[in-house]
């Protein structure tokens, strides 16, 4: 993966985004770190980053609006001239309410949410994946809980995986591979160290009792990485033991 260019939407909290960017720059790539307001930690990342001879920037940008999307990979073009790698994670908010009780507009707002950034992306950074034949897109969606009643969200999880999957077979055919990390829920690392620690397989990741942002960020080095140029159309679950 070395000097592959990865662009990391979501990833300057305190979940899966951030130990996927970590992750992957651990690994050799060139990291765009995506935040919408957390500046401070989003840098964090970045000199961490660096201070390890990693390439990273933050590029703040809205992937929910089209012209945030624009920013993002214009920015991450200009400084690294190409994008190899888009992971496609933040998603909805979490309204509970079952069918029978929802708030029509926030409902749609969130299935709008789970499945926009891709859309908005897609035309961006595909095109330029299909000249070089090379590409690895990947979403963060969900586990179907199945007990659970929240039907907006679900179902705009359920969206998601349609979209990501829909355009598998075209890109397949250009060399780029299209693949799903599906898990349920996962605690979040509290501290970029703790982050960091589980990253270079410390102790907090030797000792870890459930599933962790860290085995996400596993799993889509994996699909990234050469040994993963034929899984593509893949749905991969994690899960949760309470």
């Amino acid at each position: 993966m070395k000097d592959k260019v990865a662009l990391v939407t979501g990833s300057a909290g305190k979940g899966m985004g951030r130990s996927i960017a970590l992750t992957l720059a651990h690994e050799g790539a060139k990291v765009a770190v995506n935040y919408r307001t957390s500046k401070d930690q989003a840098q964090a990342i970045v000199d961490h980053i660096e201070s390890h001879a990693g390439n990273a920037i933050a590029v703040e940008a809205d992937v929910f609006e089209a012209d945030g999307c624009a920013h993002l990979v214009d920015e991450t073009l200009e400084h690294f001239g190409r994008i190899d790698i888009c992971i496609v994670n933040p998603g909805a908010g979490w309204h509970p309410e079952p069918v029978d009780k929802l708030d029509s507009s926030a409902a749609i707002e969130d299935i709008q949410h789970e499945v926009e950034s891709f859309l908005h992306l897609m035309p961006l950074v595909l095109p330029q994946m299909y000249k070089r034949k090379w590409g690895r897109v990947i979403g963060i969606a969900l586990l179907p809980p199945y007990e659970s009643p929240a039907y907006s969200y679900n179902v705009g999880k359920a969206a998601r995986v349609h979209a990501l999957l829909k355009a598998r077979d075209q890109a397949w055919r250009n060399g780029v591979t299209v693949n799903v990390i599906a898990p349920g829920p996962v605690p979040a690392i509290e501290s970029l160290s703790e982050a960091v620690e589980q990253c270079e397989r410390g102790p907090a990741w030797q000792n870890r009792i459930n599933t962790s942002p860290q085995d996400i960020a596993e799993s889509v080095a994996f699909l990234c990485s050469d040994a993963g140029r034929f899984i593509t159309g893949c749905v991969l679950p994690f899960l949760y033991h309470s």
